[in-house]
Parts: structure tokens; C-alpha cells; sequence
């Protein structure tokens, strides 16, 4: 088989990287070719992202890649969106999920019109979060209805990335099973539940699977970049769905965790959840790259272990990451948790984490390790919390598959088997870009089978194996977490 190259930028809500992939027909070699920081920013009061930023790193990305490329595919965080007015022009900045505004009055008020959290998840099979991006639409239709007056079509990040390099616009199906927007179950946009809160469904556009050839660059980024024949494929818009595609399973129902800036713990299943009880634990029917499903819960990850190093950072104590690992394995174990979903906002995590060890009669953490060694059990020992409610639909093997950069702490990932009682299989650390190159792959028919897709994920990025250790002290330590109240730290 003739190689091929593709270029893969995969965007988190915290950096983004351009990630060249050549495949030799058995083997993919990954290479970055261009990594850059980003962040929102808060303008009166409002967290917006740099979208102009964006768009010029990766076109620095282009630039930079001289090899013959057969596509690019981009895929980002969920529930964000840019909109688009009548003459194909951005109106502002897309918001970002973490605008204070988008708390839970907001939610509730948007369920008290729609009638309920059950008819939310009754029309779309996704769990009601604040930052999804019908409560971000509802509120700016109640806040800032110019710009939604303005408005002709609503893009999510994928979709409005690939638009701007394009001209082509698009919703791809893992992206818009995030918004709550979505019918999961009918696979088509929930009208009526839109009709109910006031925005027409005209504002969105055809929803299709990855895969697709969206054409060339625009003939003025394709001079710009020097890449005058780059095809657009369309990857699974959403991180998840990326990192889910690069699950080294031969089966396809299986469990996995997607560790990183989020966690998000979920199953590969053939069928959506139901019930009043996949309700009640926040589980998302959210959608595979091949249409399918994958019911998901989303878990604060490794966001707080960046809080934290940014805090040592101001105080001149400037670690790495494996450092803060190494300072973390020192400490005496199983002392004091948090809950994770108490912290997505930005702000001193000492702090925080000591004045919720505290509020809540825990062993107070005092050194830098003990910080660290907090937010890893914790996180642990929820994603133990969330496998529980999972486990009654996991009718095969128990085994976790961990990818994202989560499969390269083997701290965390001991303590997640030592807390679930399960082996725990890591695959590839850069899976969002390595599902991303995958689609591409697929798409311009570098292989067909899932068979295929695990020989070469295998042949490709090695695995490793965690078996549980210390299971009864974990299982007390989980009685101890499951027992510690919500606190007001969000």
C-alpha cells in the first residue's frame, strides 16, 4: 500500500497541536509540527475564546508541514459555537463553556420552560449540564439577543473551523450530540424541544458522519499556507469521539476512560440508556465516529492538576508535570479527597482544596505532594463512583481502556485500577489526534475494517497494563469519599 500522509489538529479547551501522521499501510508515526497555548479570556464578564488565534496557529501549522498531505482534519472540545450572520460573517467571539453565566439558575430556568430535565433527556438522550450548549443559547437569547437576532446559522468549533478553511458549512454527528440540541435517538435535530424554547431550527445546519471530503483549502489560505491541494476531511468534531476511535478493542462495546484536561468515563454500546436513573447520574448518550453511541459522563480531570501547577508556578516552584507526580507517590496515602465536579472554575486550588478538606473534617493537605496526591486519588476514587453506575449495562470483559494524556501518569492509572478492583489497559496518549488520523485514514481509504483499524493502532502505540493493588484500604477510602457532602466550590 502507496503511504499517505494526513495532518491532524486536535484543540483542547488548553492548548492545541498540529499532528502530522504518515502511514506506511501497516504502521502511523506521529510527529508535531506545531503546538501553541490558548485560553479564554473574559471580556465584561463573559469568557470568550481567541477564535482569530486559533485560526492563525493552525494556518502556522500548514505552513510548517512541507510533506504531501492527503487531508486535515480538525476536532475540539464540546458544546461550544461561533455564529454565523447572513452575508457568512462571525458575530464575535464563541463564548467559552466556562462563562460564569452559564450556572444553574440559568439551566434551571431553561428546564422550567421546557418542562423538565425528563423531557430535556426525552427529546435528545443527553444529560442536562450547565455549560451544554442549549443553556448557553438559551441564555444568550435571554441576555444578548442581538447577536442570535443576527444570527443565520449556529457552527460548532469543529464544524466553524472547517467552514472558515473551507466554505463549506456542516455539523458533524459526535459534535452535535453534544449540545442537547440533538435527537440521539431519531439521529436528526430536536425540533419540537427547540420550538419550545424559542430557536428555529433553521439556524442549524445538516448533520452528517465523519469522513466526509469538504474540497480544498479557500484559494487564499491554500496560497497563504502553500498547501494549494490540501483536501478538509472531516473528522469526529469531538475530542471524545476521537479519542474513543483510538481505543485499542477489537470488540466493539468495551469501557473507556478519555483522561485529560476532562475525564470522561463511558462505554462503546450498540444501544442508547434510558431510565429515570441515567438520568439522575448525568449520563450522555453522546455519539461514536461511526454513528453509534457512547453513553459518557463527564468528570473535572487532570484540569485541577493544571490549577495547581500554574498556582506552584507564581510561587516559584516551576514543576513539571512528572515531578509533580514523583512529588505526590512520597506522600502517605488515602488521607483527604475532593470532588472533582466541585472545581471547574479557575482559581488558588491550595486554597480551595484546603478549605474543602477542612469544611469537611478531612486531614488538611499542607505540602505541594499532598495537593497533588489529593487530586489523584480523588479523581480515582470518582471515577470508581461513575463505573458503578455504569456497570449494570457492561455485559463484557471488566476492564478500563485509558487513552488521552491521563495514560501517561502511571499514578493516576494505578490508583484508578487499585479503586475500580479492575485491570486498567492504556493506549495511545495522543489518542484525540491519533481517532482523528484514523477517520482521515479510513476516509480516503487507507483501510476499511474495524479489524484493521486495531492492527494498525496496535502495531503503532504500545499498551500497558495496571492490575489492582491494596483493595481493601481503597475500598474503605471509597466509603469515606461516597459520604463527603457538596460544597459551594464551584
Amino acid at each position: 500500500m502507496a503511504s499517505e500522509n494526513v495532518l491532524a489538529f486536535d484543540l483542547g479547551a488548553s492548548s492545541g497541536r498540529g499532528m502530522l501522521a504518515r502511514f506506511d499501510g501497516k504502521r502511523i508515526e506521529l510527529e508535531e509540527v506545531h503546538r501553541f497555548p490558548h485560553n479564554f479570556s473574559i471580556l465584561n464578564g463573559h469568557a470568550y475564546w481567541n477564535f482569530l488565534f486559533l485560526m492563525d496557529e493552525m494556518k502556522k501549522g500548514m505552513a510548517l508541514c512541507k510533506a504531501e498531505l492527503s487531508g486535515v482534519g480538525f476536532d475540539t472540545w464540546g458544546v461550544d459555537c461561533g455564529l454565523i450572520d447572513r452575508e457568512g460573517n462571525l458575530i464575535g467571539m464563541p463564548g467559552s463553556y466556562r462563562d460564569a453565566f452559564l450556572d444553574s439558575a440559568n439551566m434551571q430556568e431553561a428546564l422550567h420552560e421546557l418542562g423538565g430535565e425528563e423531557y430535556a433527556f426525552a427529546k435528545t438522550g443527553i444529560a442536562s449540564l450547565e455549560y451544554n450548549t442549549l443553556y448557553k443559547l438559551y441564555y444568550m437569547k435571554k441576555h444578548m439577543p442581538t447577536w442570535l437576532d443576527s444570527a443565520d446559522k449556529v457552527l460548532l468549533m469543529p464544524n466553524l473551523i472547517e467552514y472558515f478553511f473551507s466554505g463549506v458549512m456542516h455539523t458533524e454527528y459526535s459534535i452535535a450530540s453534544t449540545t442537547q440540541l440533538f435527537d440521539m435517538r431519531q439521529k436528526c435535530w430536536a425540533k419540537e424541544l427547540m420550538d419550545k424554547i424559542g430557536l428555529p431550527e433553521a439556524l442549524f445546519t445538516p448533520v452528517d458522519l465523519a469522513g466526509r471530503d469538504l474540497g480544498t483549502l479557500r484559494t487564499d489560505v491554500a496560497e497563504e499556507v502553500g498547501q494549494k491541494q490540501l483536501h478538509i476531511i472531516s473528522a469526529p468534531g469531538h475530542d471524545t469521539a476521537c479519542a474513543v476511535a483510538a481505543v485499542p478493542s477489537a470488540s466493539e462495546e468495551f469501557t473507556f476512560l478519555s483522561s485529560g484536561t476532562w475525564s470522561l468515563m463511558g462505554i462503546s454500546s450498540k444501544t442508547m440508556l434510558e431510565g429515570p436513573q441515567i438520568i439522575k447520574d448525568k449520563i450522555s448518550n453522546e455519539g461514536t465516529a461511526d454513528g453509534g453511541y457512547r453513553p459518557t459522563v463527564n468528570i473535572i480531570g487532570l484540569w485541577m492538576n493544571q490549577e495547581l501547577r500554574r498556582n506552584f508556578a507564581s510561587q516559584g516552584r516551576d514543576y513539571s508535570f512528572n515531578r509533580m507526580t514523583e512529588l505526590a507517590s512520597l506522600e502517605k496515602p488515602l488521607q483527604s479527597f475532593v470532588n472533582p465536579d466541585d472545581f471547574m472554575q479557575p482559581g488558588d486550588y491550595p486554597k480551595k482544596i484546603r478549605e474543602y478538606c477542612k469544611k469537611t473534617g478531612q486531614q488538611v493537605p499542607e505540602t505541594d505532594g499532598a495537593l497533588v496526591r489529593c487530586v489523584l486519588e480523588s479523581l480515582a476514587l470518582k471515577y470508581r463512583q461513575v463505573y458503578d453506575t455504569l456497570k449494570p449495562f457492561i455485559t463484557w470483559d471488566e476492564k478500563l481502556y485509558v487513552v488521552g494524556g491521563g495514560a501517561q501518569n502511571p499514578l493516576l492509572n494505578q490508583f484508578t485500577a487499585n479503586a475500580l478492583g479492575i485491570p486498567v489497559v492504556t493506549g495511545a496518549s495522543e489518542a484525540t489526534a491519533v481517532g482523528n488520523v484514523m477517520a482521515q485514514l479510513q476516509a480516503i481509504g487507507a483501510y476499511r475494517t474495524r479489524g484493521e483499524r486495531c492492527e494498525i493502532l496496535a502495531a503503532s502505540f504500545g499498551t500497558k497494563e495496571y492490575l489492582p493493588q491494596d483493595t481493601e484500604a481503597w475500598q474503605e477510602a471509597y466509603q469515606r469519599f461516597c459520604m463527603l457532602q457538596k460544597t459551594d466550590y464551584k
